[in-house]
């Protein structure tokens, strides 16, 4: 299915989210690891057999607590992380992790938000006149970086409304899904869809996506 952003874009809005909203979120492997500069690796367990992939999140607490995107899966049971900055998303070539330091015994845990992400997806798809159940979908579309934003922004919003409504003091949480509504509604109002309908590699249309309503859960 075509999402069209991932757990670590999430972050750049919210560095912590997948350790604040875990009660929200989708654990696909817990336990305990050794942290030696970007290497992470485990000796139960396996990322492999976890479904754990390249631009997932990893949550470690202890020495070295926070939340720090996976560049790669190096085997099924070591895996490269790094901090969030720029090297990581480089105009060409492969990113570069910068290690956040090392430690042994850390607990970990490797969460995902794919559940909402492809949701909001769907509904994206839908807004530019587009059947998310098209095989070729991925074809038709020229520009799909288009609805990252509004991918990222649809999906926090529904992240923090799903907190709240599981929240003794749902007030934080449902003043930060108002603000993403917000600008989710403003980046909506922006993107403008490149469509190859006819998938002759070239453009056919573009399409201005229409305002989307997300209820609250």
């Amino acid at each position: 299915m075509l999402t069209f952003c991932n757990d670590i874009h999430l972050l750049h809005w919210e560095p912590n989210i997948l350790r604040d909203a875990a009660f929200a979120s989708q654990t696909l492997i817990s336990g305990t690891g050794n942290l030696a500069g970007s290497t992470f690796t485990i000796a139960s367990g396996s990322f492999l057999a976890a479904h754990v992939a390249q631009d997932q999140v990893i949550v470690l607490t202890g020495a070295t607590a926070g939340c720090y995107p996976i560049v790669s899966v190096d085997s099924a049971t070591q895996l490269t992380l790094s901090v969030l900055y720029d090297g990581l998303f480089p105009v060409s070539g492969d990113p570069v992790a910068s290690p956040p330091g090392t430690a042994n015994g850390l607990t970990y845990a490797i969460r995902t938000f794919w559940p909402q992400r492809r949701i909001v997806s769907e509904l994206l798809l839908q807004a530019a006149g587009l059947d998310p159940s098209d095989p070729d979908i991925e074809l038709k579309m020229m520009n799909p970086d288009a609805l990252r934003r509004a991918c990222t922004l649809g999906s926090l919003q529904m992240i923090y409304s799903a907190v709240a409504a599981a929240a003794e003091d749902p007030e934080p949480y449902d003043l930060r899904a108002d603000l993403y509504e917000k600008v989710y509604r403003r980046a909506l109002r922006m993107a403008a869809v490149q469509l190859d309908l006819d998938l002759d590699g070239r453009l056919d249309m573009v399409r201005r996506l229409n305002v989307l309503e997300l209820q609250r859960v």
